[in-house]
């Protein structure tokens, strides 16, 4: 089942259109994207976007979590990816980041370690290989355990920092990035007033070009604002939300240069808040819109080509949202796919180069993912 709802800022359902699509091409935003089925690994993954070759195609890096590796696919260009193999990466991989941490001009991958007090470390050859780096691995002595990994310059002297959740201290774990491609330790909790569960996002939302902070809580929203020293120090706010936030991403959906915030529950509801290009967000102009129950992760991109950011939630309980972004409304569709029926991670790459991003999605229950490529009329 394929449905679309439009939305305003001000409103909410304004029509519904139904066609019987289940597993098969699908069309959102005017665009059809046709699906195909391939392996990933067992377990809840965690999906990463790169070009590990620097042949300019658009290639993946998967975490397994119940296989305890990571499974790399290169891409040709054409929609097409090929596994190139498969890495030991610690116990429980539960989430990946990539950057070029030793500066070496390729892409080097963190992984948070589920029930463990450390983070997997793998240096890049360039070439699609990875070796695990000498730090690795790095205990970094959070409780109870890290979910999600981040490699973002917070201090801005171009050299990643590790971020990972430190719920029994309210905050985020940051630990500055060293010129050598190691972490200096033990790292700086960040405050952001509460448990970051899940999903917590990195972006300049104040137009400062220092990267902030936005974390979902167990009953609101951090919002940890940098003040742009070498320091990384952050003012904190927090905005109360009628449900527990689960998952959260920014991105510019309204195309006025100002970063919204896209907010998944576990209940049967998602929230796009309008960004004031200051720090804050409009909850008072958020938009609503209905989703089954179990949101997982969020991805960005532009799904349409038309140059606005767009966004795709995967919900546990098998359906899968995508948000179409524009300057005064929000276009959303929701489908399933029959192999697929326990979306958990998700990535929006234009794996084809056609300007629209294609979808990726990996099932939680099973070692399938289904990737969605985007088709010329």
């Amino acid at each position: 089942m394929t449905n679309r709802i439009v939305f305003t800022f001000s409103t909410l359902l304004f029509f519904v259109v139904s066609s019987n699509v289940v597993a098969k091409t699908i069309e959102i935003g005017e665009i059809n994207f046709s699906p195909r089925v391939f392996h990933v690994g067992d377990g809840q993954p965690s999906i990463s976007v790169c070009d590990f070759n620097s042949d300019g195609n658009k290639d993946i890096i998967v975490s397994n979590y119940l296989d305890n590796n990571i499974a790399i696919f290169q891409g040709n260009g054409k929609g097409d990816l090929s596994e190139l193999a498969r890495f030991p990466v610690g116990e429980n991989p539960t989430d990946i980041a990539v950057s070029d941490i030793n500066k070496d001009g390729n892409v080097d991958v963190a992984i948070a370690n589920h029930e463990t007090s450390y983070v997997t470390l793998l240096f890049g050859d360039g070439k699609g290989g990875f070796n695990k780096a000498s730090q690795s691995p790095l205990n970094i002595g959070i409780k109870p355990h890290p979910h999600e990994v981040q490699l973002q310059d917070l201090d801005g002297d171009n050299i990643a920092e590790l971020i990972v959740d430190s719920r029994d201290n309210d905050g985020l774990l940051v630990l500055k990035g060293l010129a050598n491609g190691q972490f200096k330790t033990p790292g700086k909790i960040i405050d952001v007033g509460g448990d970051p569960y899940r999903g917590f996002a990195v972006a300049d939302i104040n137009g400062d070009r220092a990267l902030d902070l936005v974390t979902p809580n167990q009953s609101d929203i951090g919002i940890a604002v940098n003040s742009g020293s070498n320091n990384t120090l952050f003012s904190l706010t927090k905005m109360g939300l009628s449900a527990s936030p689960f998952f959260v991403e920014l991105a510019d959906l309204t195309d006025d240069g100002k970063l919204d915030l896209v907010v998944a529950t576990n209940g049967r509801f998602l929230s796009v808040l309008p960004g004031d290009g200051q720090g804050s967000f409009h909850e008072t102009q958020k938009t609503v819109i209905a989703t089954t129950s179990g949101a997982k992760q969020v991805a960005t991109g532009d799904i349409n080509g038309d140059g606005i950011q767009d966004a795709l939630v995967a919900n546990w309980s098998g359906e899968l949202t995508a948000i179409i972004g524009n300057k005064t409304t929000l276009e959303s569709y929701t489908f399933k796919h029959t192999s697929i029926p326990n979306p958990w991670a998700v990535a929006l790459v234009d794996l084809n180069k056609d300007g629209k991003s294609d979808f990726i999605i990996a099932d939680g229950n099973s070692s399938l993912a289904a990737v969605y490529i985007s088709q010329k009329r």
